[in-house]
């Protein structure tokens, strides 16, 4: 799903990353391990396009989406929480409505001009079902709640709120979008426990690639299926969880 291949980061005289190679796989969970100062960020802003690289390649799969969660969230939204994260829903609320607008306008219409409409809406009802458009509202409500949000905080302006909350919203938005490959960068740092076991389940059932940074060793046990370890400007790929790869790496 990405092939990054070559990648030279440079600050300067000092060399982040220096002519580092790996791939992400669909159906893997990759802890990415280093110690702080590594370049695990920069990779993930490299891959994003926030930061050019000095030289190497990047490359991204057919129409493969991705979705990046940096650890710092600044979301001035005057939004609600729970509008906030329904906006990644945008075009299945418009479905939804132009369901409701074909349903009101066939009840007062007749011969081709009903054919026509119901075969519009019966195209555009399967293709909201194929995107789960009836279960939208509590797939919403399930995220939010799962990452540590009750109801009586569905309706908090999101410009209000703390760093690690809006982080927290960040993430509802992020994991509702679905994308391809899912890249987190100390996701569990705002996290309850009930909450990191919620993403724990969360994340190993996804249908994707995911790419995480974290310090939480326990977590990565957990979940992760391959580790990408950088050090000294390299990198090295084990298999297995975090137990898994501390073994190998003594070895």
């Amino acid at each position: 799903m990405i092939e990054v291949k070559n990648l030279v980061k440079r600050y300067g005289d000092h060399t982040a990353v220096d002519h580092l190679s790996f791939e992400i796989e669909k159906g893997k969970i990759y802890g990415f391990l280093g110690p702080n100062g590594a370049g695990k960020s920069t990779i993930m802003k490299i891959i994003m396009g926030e930061l050019s690289a000095d030289n190497g390649t990047i490359t991204l799969g057919k129409n493969k989406t991705i979705g990046y969660l940096a650890q710092y969230q600044d979301l001035a939204s005057h939004n609600s929480i729970y509008d906030e994260v329904k906006s990644v829903k945008a075009d299945i609320i418009n479905m939804e409505k132009k369901l409701v607008e074909y349903e009101k306008t066939m009840s007062g219409v007749s011969g081709d001009e009903l054919h026509n409409l119901m075969e519009n809406y019966t195209n555009l009802e399967h293709r909201f079902q194929l995107l789960n458009g009836y279960s939208y509202k509590s797939e919403i409500e399930g995220v939010i709640k799962g990452l540590g949000f009750t109801e009586d905080d569905f309706n908090r302006e999101v410009g209000t709120l703390s760093g690690g909350q809006k982080t927290r919203v960040a993430l509802c938005k992020l994991l509702l979008e679905k994308p391809d490959i899912i890249m987190l960068d100390e996701p569990t740092n705002h996290l309850d426990l009930t909450s990191i076991k919620w993403l724990e389940t969360y994340l190993s059932n996804y249908n994707g690639a995911v790419l995480i940074i974290a310090h939480d060793r326990y977590f990565l046990d957990k979940i992760v299926t391959k580790v990408i370890e950088i050090e000294n400007t390299h990198c090295h790929v084990y298999d297995g969880n975090y137990s898994d790869f501390s073994v190998k790496k003594k070895q």
